[in-house]
């Protein structure tokens, strides 16, 4: 082997049954990707101190983690039969995938540097100390999920939590503390300033105060509109979800979006709002979901119009991938139920110039 290799891709592989001992001698290496090397049973112990990502992405007879160097920052282990990852491998991980691992029951308690751990398709019972410094967590599909409490103090995180198929999960303290962290009017994390949860089940929380049935919700705004800081939605959908009802001779694989648009009625007319998106990339589920989403840039749209009726309507956007947004189709998304919950800052000063509506 050229000892200078700084990446070795040795990808689709099937032939490949374990990896050569002389790949410890290669002390520049930083990059190895073994995916698609359906075979790989054995990989030799490798103490380099400059290999920083490792790749071996559906070797399904893998069943050890390998012995690695602690410095590395990047260990794709997906779809593997990994059983667990040891501390002295982690202790430097930036990005940990052991999403559809089947057989990976134990992780470290404690990845201290971790920003972006795949946890998907696992037969995990509760997550470990997760850091501070997390923005992406990936849990969908893991049915024997039981508890999630290290995630609520994660800020980052807050902006895309994804729980479906987890019907285990004890829902009741991250519902509880999507309302606190609502009510706190701390900053919200993320590029959008939003705040969006999917649950298994169809009974919406409690504090949401409207609701109703079908894809759309008509309420009476009250007198205090201009101290509306946000607003959250709850969204019920029943199996399957829209992504396998729209066929569309256009595009095999569409990008699905449900969006939502409030419709004014006040005394100068009706008017329509703003959109906004409340889902992007819905997939099929066999059993009722929701989607929590709360929302800050909506206010302005309805902060004008205290007193007056507004009616929020769900409906599906979809675009072929490749054409432009005016080509998109829309039409009402099917729900089982919907609820809306409005957000108010009683600090908020009273707005004197507003005008009648």
């Amino acid at each position: 082997m050229a000892k200078n290799l700084v990446c070795l891709s040795l990808v689709n592989c099937p032939s490949l049954t374990e990896v050569p001992s002389s790949l410890q001698y290669l002390d520049k290496l930083e990059e190895l990707d073994l995916d698609l090397s359906y075979n790989l049973t054995s990989f030799p112990m490798l103490d380099s101190k400059v290999l920083r990502k490792l790749a071996i992405r559906r070797c399904l007879d893998m069943t050890t983690c390998p012995t690695i160097s602690q410095n590395m920052k990047s260990l794709h282990l997906a779809e593997t039969s990994i059983k667990e990852v040891p501390q002295s491998v982690a202790s430097e991980l930036e990005s940990l995938y052991l999403n559809d691992c089947p057989e990976v029951t134990k992780f470290p308690d404690y990845l201290e540097d971790i920003e972006e751990l795949y946890l998907n398709g696992t037969p995990i019972k509760a997550l470990p100390e997760l850091p501070p410094s997390l923005t992406t967590l990936t849990t969908h599909d893991c049915p024997s999920l039981e508890t999630v409490t290290s995630t609520i103090n994660i800020a980052w995180l807050w902006h895309r939590l994804d729980f479906r198929n987890c019907f285990k999960l004890d829902q009741k303290p991250l519902v509880a503390a999507m309302h606190l962290k609502i009510q706190s009017g701390e900053e919200i994390k993320g590029f959008d300033e939003t705040i969006r949860m999917v649950l298994p089940g169809s009974e919406i929380p409690e504090w949401f105060g409207d609701k109703g049935i079908g894809s759309s919700l008509t309420i009476q705004l009250p007198s205090n509109c201009h101290q509306l800081k946000g607003i959250a939605f709850c969204l019920v959908f029943p199996p399957p979800l829209p992504y396998h009802e729209m066929p569309y001779e256009f595009d095999d694989h569409p990008e699905v979006r449900v969006n939502v648009v409030c419709h004014v009625k006040s005394k100068n007319g009706e008017h329509d709002g703003d959109d906004e998106v409340v889902l992007n990339s819905l997939k099929t589920c066999d059993s009722d979901h929701m989607i929590l989403h709360y929302v800050l840039r909506l206010v302005n749209n309805l902060s004008k119009y205290s007193g007056n009726e507004v009616t929020f309507k769900f409906y599906h956007a979809v675009s072929p991938w490749g054409r432009r947004v005016d080509h998109e189709i829309r039409r009402p998304v099917e729900l089982k139920s919907c609820g809306v919950y409005l957000h108010f800052d009683e600090n908020l000063p009273a707005d004197k110039s507003s005008e009648e509506n």
